[in-house]
């Protein structure tokens, strides 16, 4: 039996739509792959946001160190201890 011109047709019609269907969906260009390229910008976006700000804080403390010497001294008593003349330290341990 011979197959109908229309069918022959009509399935290549399906098999066309099926690939563009593949291709709109799954392709490296397509929506699936739009979507995860989208999500990976938004979350590198809020990385740099939250990176610009630590840049921001660590050049206000080098410029505070560089010009004033308050936030130097802070720096000095609270990682080397520094006690100026005059002062008393008193350390409390607790027991074990």
């Amino acid at each position: 039996m011979a197959i109908s011109l229309k069918y022959i047709w009509t399935t290549v019609a399906v098999l066309l739509l099926l690939l563009l269907q593949y291709r709109l969906w799954f392709d490296d260009s397509g929506v699936v792959a739009s979507n995860e390229l989208r999500q990976l910008t938004d979350t590198m976006e809020s990385n740099n946001l939250h990176q610009q700000q630590v840049n921001r804080d660590l050049m206000a403390e080098v410029h505070d160190l560089k010009t004033g010497t308050a936030l130097l001294e802070e720096t000095a008593r609270e990682d080397l201890g520094l006690i100026r003349d005059g002062e008393t330290f008193i350390l409390f341990v607790d027991p074990k």
